[in-house]
């Protein structure tokens, strides 16, 4: 039988984006979808657009509901998935036509667990391809973690062999339901952390292909690029999570903890980056000394927290921020100018080529500061972790 395939789609004030998104799934080769649309107590027209596309199609399903968030909205999403298979797309992206028809193709190939693909993240100037670099292929779990490992470690530093997005994946509805539910509500940021992380360790078996079909929209105006009072709350809760999740898991004596360190100091940085920057010390750029002159390469998420924070606790001086779009900015700064140039970036392959490009610009070798595994150590973690570091 015809395998069928549940997308949630959690819904809340996108009015602007989401037809986009539902003339999207709408546009699928494959057919057999459910559709379920959580309205998470929209206040603009988000739900009345909802309501309108339910009466196009009889694929669709609309649920109303009082504002929660979005764990609350995704775990009332797949209590009413009935398909075999659960995904989930986020209401202001898009995905292309021949997504799940590809995606439904592995899983009668494979019968997998979980279908991974990578994803494309649409700035306003451009379009990049994202994918963490594991081989493409069928693997069985721990072959899964063995070879995961091995490319984590061979990193630069931080990287995701296979990332922890839900909406470039298929998965077996039983087994996300397991883990959307245990989901703290609390979190507001990185819920899909949460929820793919154990999912990747509970699983048997899944399969991995570097195709880019779903389209993430890159908006200042998300989430991710808020600032808000209770972000260290849910970072400490995202960790306390994160870690049970792998002690509570039998797969733990195959993954080493170096992932797991790198990940939690990886949404360190990018949700609370100032508690990696006290009075005299930044710690995951150790070159950097209070009063120092950097220049900032990057214009993503983290780059833009990172000079928020330097700027509100006035640790050091930014003489400009620049990407590779504008990079020739840096023909009309002398090198007396600034001390460092500071990569605030995540991505350990754009990392090392972006060094390589500097070096050839002719920026000095000495004057390009990254960051560096070496200065990702337990000792970084706040005490509240540390103790929890404990239970594994």
């Amino acid at each position: 039988m015809e395998i069928k395939l549940s997308v949630i789609v959690p819904v809340y004030n996108v009015e602007k984006y989401i037809k986009r998104c539902l003339d999207s799934l709408l546009a699928q080769t494959y057919r057999n979808l459910e559709i379920i649309l959580v309205d998470d107590g929209s206040t603009d027209k988000s739900g009345l657009i909802c309501d309108d596309y339910a009466r196009k199609d009889c694929r669709i399903q609309v649920i109303h509901k009082k504002n929660g968030g979005i764990v609350s909205a995704r775990k009332v999403g797949i209590l009413y998935a009935t398909g075999e298979y659960t995904t989930n797309v986020d209401p202001d992206d898009w995905i292309e036509p021949e997504a799940y028809e590809t995606m439904v193709e592995r899983l009668n190939e494979y019968s997998t667990d979980i279908v991974a693909m990578g994803y494309k993240k649409e700035y306003t100037d451009f379009v990049e391809e994202c994918w963490g670099g594991m081989p493409d292929g069928y693997y069985l779990r721990d072959t899964f973690w063995n070879i995961f490992h091995d490319r984590v470690d061979k990193a630069a530093f931080f990287c995701q062999p296979v990332d922890m997005s839900l909406c470039n994946k298929v998965i077996r509805t039983e087994l996300w339901k397991k883990h959307q539910l245990a989901c703290p509500d609390k979190l507001k940021k990185n819920v899909d952390d949460a929820v793919i992380f154990p999912c990747l360790l509970d699983m048997k078996s899944i399969y991995v292909e570097a195709k880019f079909f779903y389209h993430y929209c890159v908006r200042k105006t998300s989430i991710l690029w808020e600032t808000k009072n209770q972000d260290y709350k849910c970072f400490l809760e995202l960790s306390r999570h994160l870690i049970l999740s792998l002690r509570n898991n039998n797969v733990k004596n195959k993954l080493d903890e170096t992932f797991l360190l790198y990940k939690i100091l990886y949404h360190m940085i990018l949700d609370v980056p100032e508690r990696l920057i006290s009075a005299d010390r930044c710690m995951i750029y150790p070159q950097i000394m209070p009063k120092s002159n950097i220049i900032v390469y990057g214009k993503g998420v983290f780059a833009n927290r990172l000079m928020n924070r330097i700027k509100e606790m006035e640790y050091c001086n930014i003489v400009e921020n620049v990407d590779k779009f504008d990079v020739e900015k840096l023909r009309g700064i002398s090198n007396e100018q600034y001390d460092y140039i500071v990569v605030a970036i995540f991505n350990s392959s754009i990392v090392t080529e972006t060094i390589r490009f500097l070096i050839k610009f002719g920026i000095p070798e000495s004057k390009v500061c990254y960051m560096d595994k070496k200065n990702m150590r337990i000792d970084a973690l706040p005490f509240e972790i540390k103790g929890m570091w404990g239970w594994l």
